[in-house]
């Protein structure tokens, strides 16, 4: 990210100017300060990470995206009160030794960044998807760090061995404790980070692990893919999180739930409106276990 312009929109400014411009050119309304020495061309067409770019551009040149931001640009899932980006400082970290970045819109801070932890995204300096993992699990519920270790798992951006090497190397790091309540709990199997969260939430309230995306086959033939199950009880949950779906997709949801109660199961459907009030959709799956045989295990 150096040189006086990092693209189209942001601009590195000095008291010549910058990108061509004298200094008084760039304090036209078209430019937005987000911090000092650094301007945002708004007439430009807009990038997918001005704000990362706009910290990075003002920072010391060997800065590295941690966390939250990091996240982002791995496409990683976050908690819906951490997507309002205009809400937050861009994250940035350099190693111990170096002068932290200080500046308006940026968190600066010194950690112990080793190589391995740290790779390039487009020409950024970025933690790698697992140390971004466990970065984050400082700032977030252990469900919401399950959801983001699941999909960093099924998409091979990380590795079981890998986040579990980085668990032995944090020792006592901040959030290091949250990260190993989640990793015994991670599936890649999950098919989204709503149908995570609902998972460890259900697993919080004394529901058995369920089966993840399970193939059910019924008379030697597949019938349908559920979402999380429970075979030996012939439960499911299926996972709604798509507020408006297209009539014929939820036309095909229906005669797929009608197909599996049809053949004894029992479907419960779950939404993220359940995330708020997980011990109601745990109340459900439990009696619809109990009514199967189900016995929950003792209290210790």
């Amino acid at each position: 990210m150096d040189g006086e312009s990092t693209g189209d929109r942001i601009v590195r400014v000095t008291r010549d100017g910058g990108a061509g411009l004298t200094y008084d050119e760039l304090r036209a309304k078209r430019f937005r300060a987000p911090s000092r020495g650094v301007r945002i061309d708004t007439s430009a067409e807009p990038g997918d990470h001005d704000r990362i770019d706009a910290g990075l551009s003002g920072a010391v040149d060997r800065a590295v995206v941690t966390d939250v931001d990091a996240a982002r640009l791995w496409g990683l899932p976050l908690p819906p009160w951490m997507q309002d980006v205009d809400k937050r400082p861009v994250s940035l970290a350099v190693s111990a030794g170096t002068a932290e970045p200080q500046r308006v819109g940026v968190r600066g801070r010194r950690l112990r960044l080793p190589e391995e932890h740290v790779t390039e995204v487009d020409g950024r300096r970025v933690t790698t998807p697992a140390r971004t993992w466990l970065d984050c699990a400082a700032e977030m519920p252990v469900a919401n760090v399950v959801a983001m270790g699941d999909f960093g798992l099924a998409r091979s951006l990380m590795a079981s061995a890998e986040l579990r090497a980085l668990l032995r190397w944090a020792y006592r790091r901040r959030g290091v404790a949250v990260a190993r309540r989640a990793f015994p709990l991670l599936d890649p199997a999950a098919a989204s980070p709503g149908e995570s969260v609902t998972r460890v939430q259900l697993m919080a309230e004394g529901v058995p692990r369920p089966v993840c995306n399970h193939d059910v086959i019924e008379s030697g033939g597949w019938l349908a893919r559920v979402d999380m199950a429970w075979p030996e009880f012939r439960v499911a949950v299926e996972y709604d999180g798509l507020v408006h779906l297209e009539e014929g997709q939820r036309r095909r949801d229906a005669q797929r739930r009608n197909l599996l109660q049809e053949h004894g199961w029992i479907v419960i459907t779950a939404t993220a409106d359940d995330h708020r009030r997980p011990w109601v959709l745990a109340q459900q799956v439990r009696d619809a276990l109990r009514s199967r045989g189900w016995t929950p295990r003792p209290a210790r």
